[in-house]
């Protein structure tokens, strides 16, 4: 089965997120602790969850996930018993305040992760969504929506914005919040069916990209990077569909 989940109707999923650590070697730990594995492209090494991939590199990140546009990173377990019991026995311990149903995790170098119980999960973890908080939360959900196809949904009170393999959920700041470029989760990742042709548009609608569009032959990958209206650093790719 490929590794990421199918496209929706923009032809997008939740593709990976890129990292920066001071410890590459505590955060594979970490990360194999829950449940990541191992994977490749060309020489591109990287760690999978149903539904993401996570690249991590040596770093001196600015800071953690909480004070920035996104709040933390989600996963669901299909037990959420069995996976803190396990987590514990490696030297992992939720935050305080957890239910039957959820927990918080603070991995390495400050990043808050969020688990979540679904018990129909085919899967023992699979990624879940980000929290996404910015100022307005409506306009954000419509940018998201125009450029990636995140269709809006509502969860009880929630605002989450659907994209295949881990949907963002909008929250409101309540006071400034720094962007995510330099800190620990430095980028969110999206996996695009063209990504020369989005990159494109990004330039025609004057939106800047960080870094144009770039192909890296060897590896079949092709990417662009860009910075959203609120602060969090993009990259689109094209390519990492074929890790499996």
């Amino acid at each position: 089965m490929a590794q990421l989940f199918p496209p929706n109707a923009a032809g997008v999923s939740a593709g990976h997120d890129i990292f920066s650590f001071h410890d590459i070697d505590a955060a594979n730990r970490f990360w194999t602790a829950l449940g990541g594995e191992p994977a490749q492209l060309g020489q591109l090494r990287m760690t999978k969850f149903p539904g993401v991939l996570f690249l991590m590199r040596k770093g001196e990140p600015t800071g953690g996930t909480e004070g920035s546009t996104i709040g933390y990173i989600g996963f669901k377990v299909r037990s959420l018993k069995d996976s803190l019991a396990k987590w514990e026995a490696a030297g992992i311990h939720p935050l305080p305040g957890n239910t039957a149903k959820q927990a918080f995790l603070m991995g390495p170098d400050d990043v808050k992760v969020r688990i979540t119980e679904d018990r129909s999960l085919a899967t023992p973890i699979a990624a879940d969504e980000i929290e996404m908080v910015v100022p307005d939360v409506a306009a954000a959900r419509a940018w998201y929506e125009k450029w990636f196809g995140a269709k809006p949904m509502k969860d009880g009170k929630e605002k989450v914005g659907g994209i295949p393999g881990a949907n963002i959920l909008f929250v409101k700041a309540t006071g400034p919040v720094a962007g995510t470029k330099g800190r620990a989760f430095d980028r969110i990742g999206l996996e695009v069916r063209d990504v020369q042709g989005l990159c494109k548009s990004f330039e025609a609608a004057g939106i800047k990209l960080n870094t144009p569009y770039r192909k890296a032959s060897a590896m079949n990958l092709a990417v662009c990077v860009l910075t959203d209206p609120w602060g969090t650093y993009i990259e689109v790719s094209q390519g990492l569909a074929a890790v499996k």
